[in-house]
């Protein structure tokens, strides 16, 4: 059923509430209508409930709200019956929740180091651990550009801690910025009234709850092989120090550098390439592909006018561009923790 109506459907119902015993042709010719199209706009106005028929010649106007109690007051019944059992049900599971932070709170304190295995088993702890911090998240998030399917997952979640009074701080890779969807989703997320950072290199995905939980993959390399869980305080004290680190050196915008200057993400390949890392490893970690990587490092060691990359390494450090590395240091360290 329709409950649209239109300027004539309006006049209609005026002239029924001004004189009730109107005939079909009275009203057509009022209206300038066939008397046919007047019994169809009756009988339209009657499926509203806003006109009655009383006899062959006589409709009666009805109220809007009592055409309203008619015409919907059923399914208004039902949606509120609907209503009163979704909050039965909601009251049933909630009543549970003494026993869940009991039982977790057990769980938590016998082992400072909860393993998860798979993926899923990973995100329903996320979501959980989200629905009970109450101060802050404090995020990095390695790997460039991110996933539509991520993104959308993420976004609703994160304006929901916010609503709650939870600030979010996020920190990105550099190369985040040039992937237009995971832009829009810093956009988004500053426009929220989260922190957000980017840098040109992050050691591992990392998600700090309140400061007093952390979780870190299993395999930096391979996310979906699990996390592990840190209630140690003197473990997640050092993931803290950890994220401020990175948080302190990284950049809220983009902001314009001369061009003899170094992006950050350009000084994190200078540093690797100095370590000797393969293009394959450097592209993994600044969240770019190979093909990108290489052409930043071609890029780089022409302005530097080195014939190799130890040359370049060398004339970046003696042009200041990156600091030298302690001689004590391996030089095929990675600096991935």
């Amino acid at each position: 059923m329709s409950s649209s109506y239109d300027p004539l459907d309006i006049e209609l119902y005026r002239a029924e509430l001004q004189k009730p015993r109107y005939t079909d042709e009275e009203l057509a010719q009022g209206l300038g209508l066939d008397p046919a199209e007047v019994r169809r706009r009756r009988e339209h106005l009657a499926e509203l409930r806003l006109l009655r028929q009383v006899d062959e010649d006589t409709w009666v106007a009805v109220s809007p709200h009592a055409a309203a109690d008619a015409l919907l007051g059923d399914e208004e019944k039902e949606l509120e019956q609907r209503r009163t059992e979704l909050a039965r049900r909601r009251e049933e599971l909630t009543a549970l929740t003494a026993e869940y932070l009991e039982a977790r709170s057990l769980r938590s304190s016998a082992a400072h180091v909860e393993t998860l295995h798979g993926l899923e088993t990973v995100r329903a702890a996320l979501t959980e651990l989200a629905a009970l911090c109450t101060t802050s998240v404090d995020s990095m998030v390695p790997g460039g550009a991110q996933s539509d399917s991520a993104v959308r997952a993420a976004l609703p979640l994160d304006r929901a801690q916010l609503a709650r009074g939870v600030a979010l701080r996020s920190l990105f890779l550099d190369s985040a910025r040039s992937h237009p969807g995971t832009q829009r989703y810093l956009n988004e997320l500053r426009e929220a009234g989260a922190e957000v950072r980017t840098t040109g290199l992050l050691p591992t995905r990392l998600v700090l709850y309140d400061r007093r939980t952390a979780v870190v993959p299993l395999d930096a390399q391979d996310t979906a092989r699990g996390a592990v869980v840190v209630h140690d305080p003197p473990l997640v004290a050092l993931l803290v120090h950890l994220f401020d680190l990175y948080w302190g050196q990284a950049a809220s915008d983009a902001a314009p550098r001369h061009e003899d200057q170094l992006s950050s993400t350009e000084q994190a390949i200078l540093r690797m390439m100095a370590a000797g890392q393969l293009d394959e490893a450097i592209s993994r970690q600044v969240g770019m592909s190979v093909r990108t990587t290489r052409r930043i490092i071609s890029g780089l060691t022409r302005r530097l006018g080195a014939n190799s990359r130890f040359q370049a390494g060398v004339r970046a450090v003696a042009h200041g561009w990156i600091a030298p590395r302690p001689a004590s240091q391996e030089t095929t360290s990675s600096p991935r923790a």
